[in-house]
């Protein structure tokens, strides 16, 4: 079981790039995809998918691109997945879908995968695009120095 896929992964290089990259102004997804090295039709979806969740701003034109629409201290990593994979979930009657199991009421593990469920959720959320970036590059780096 994977809780962050490749997808997420890609998602958050993009994101660390644009973060460590803020004064730069608007970077073209090409650019940002060779960058992160992200397939260049998969930087495009997730881009799209950051816009309209309000993660990432577009700008149209010939220096175009996109940017953070808000500061990486505002941005968790729980946001993040669920932007890119849907809710977090550790089995699927957690999510309330206690239908897809007929034991739930009585179940001994339905208590302890809630647990884990709010740990993990705990932790993605408090967990900040910042705090990525600040491991990613050190104090002392260009990158460090624009969050």
């Amino acid at each position: 079981m994977e809780l962050i896929r490749q997808d997420t992964d890609y998602t958050m290089r993009a994101l660390v790039h644009l973060a460590a990259h803020r004064d730069s102004g608007p970077i073209a997804a090409k650019v940002l995809a060779g960058a992160c090295d992200i397939p260049e039709d998969f930087a495009y979806k997730i881009l799209q998918k950051l816009s309209k969740a309000g993660i990432v701003e577009s700008h149209m034109g010939v220096q175009g691109g996109f940017v953070l629409a808000r500061d990486p201290q505002e941005i968790s990593l729980l946001e993040v997945v669920e932007v890119v994979q849907g809710p977090v979930a550790v089995r699927r009657c957690l999510l309330g879908k206690e239908e897809a199991c007929p034991r739930h009421p009585s179940c001994p593990v339905a208590a302890k995968l809630g647990g884990l469920q709010d740990v993990i959720v705990t932790s993605l959320k408090n967990m900040t695009l910042a705090e990525i970036v600040a491991a990613a590059y050190p104090s002392g780096t260009r990158a460090a120095a624009s969050t």
